[in-house]
């Protein structure tokens, strides 16, 4: 479990954060990763494949290379960018499409060399919190959600086989619950070469709470029942907890990982 404070914006609000993850209950290993910089508002969640630990070392390798790229941002230091600059996008979005393509790259190099590591990837979702909002990227089906008022809606695209038949009004999201391709992802740090990245921001309010989940959680949980947790009066760390428990309950096929961030006034 992680607690910290992040000072948001220059009218004294903070923005609270909180981790858990687990193995769940049917995995030997915890392939899952999770990294909290609240000095550059980072935050980010991983979750690896490739079996024989190497989706542990991709999710790790890629949520550091991101960190890293973020703070030579901070740093102010000379920037390169090695796949273009968007000039019709905000600089937030080139920096963290940058660290994602970067990211990318790491962890095909680093499958290269190693046999054992061969067809490693992974899924990621981050979050960027700056004094003009939260900029947030996402590879794969690791989601990002946002409470506000009561009211949870998914930021996030999930990038799967199935979410594409459904956009394109192929199957229903009730029949893509339980399609046998449900976890095909068509995105992942470690997959092609060029990797296309998604990025987009949100102004934050006060009380907001983001929520970014590895699929274990999604998997197991609605949306409603993730919603009454997330709305309830405890303190952030009660809640991971209590949504870890309760994707355990349901069934904890998988690893189970969730950050939660509170905009407090």
């Amino acid at each position: 479990m992680h607690n910290s404070v992040l000072p948001s914006d220059k009218r004294g609000s903070v923005i609270r954060s909180s981790a858990l993850t687990d193995a769940g209950r049917s995995r030997q290993t915890n392939e899952d990763c999770y990294l909290l910089n609240d000095r550059l508002g980072l935050f980010v969640l991983a979750d690896g494949m490739g079996g024989h630990a190497s989706g542990e070392v991709a999710s790790e390798l890629a949520s550091r290379t991101i960190e890293d790229f973020l703070k030579a941002v901070d740093e102010r230091r000379e920037l390169t960018w090695p796949f273009g600059y968007e000039v019709k996008n905000p600089y937030e979005h080139n920096v963290l499409r940058t660290a994602f393509k970067l990211a990318n790259v790491k962890v095909r190099q680093a499958a290269a060399q190693e046999l054992k590591w061969s067809g490693m990837g992974c899924t990621i979702v981050a979050a960027w919190v700056r004094e003009n909002g939260c900029f947030y990227s996402y590879v794969g089906d690791s989601r990002l959600y946002l409470l506000r008022q009561g009211q949870l809606r998914q930021l996030s695209h999930d990038h799967t086989l199935v979410a594409e038949q459904v956009r394109l009004g192929l199957i229903s999201p009730e029949e893509a619950k339980v399609h046998e391709l449900r976890h095909v992802v068509t995105r992942a740090i470690g997959g092609r070469e060029r990797l296309e990245v998604d990025v987009n921001q949100e102004r934050l309010l006060p009380h907001d709470v983001l929520a970014l989940f590895s699929d274990g959680i999604t998997d197991e949980l609605t949306d409603s029942e993730i919603c009454g947790i997330l709305f309830a009066e405890r303190t952030l760390d009660e809640r991971c907890r209590q949504l870890v428990d309760a994707a355990n309950e349901a069934g904890g096929e998988d690893n189970l990982t969730v950050v939660l961030l509170e905009n407090q006034p």
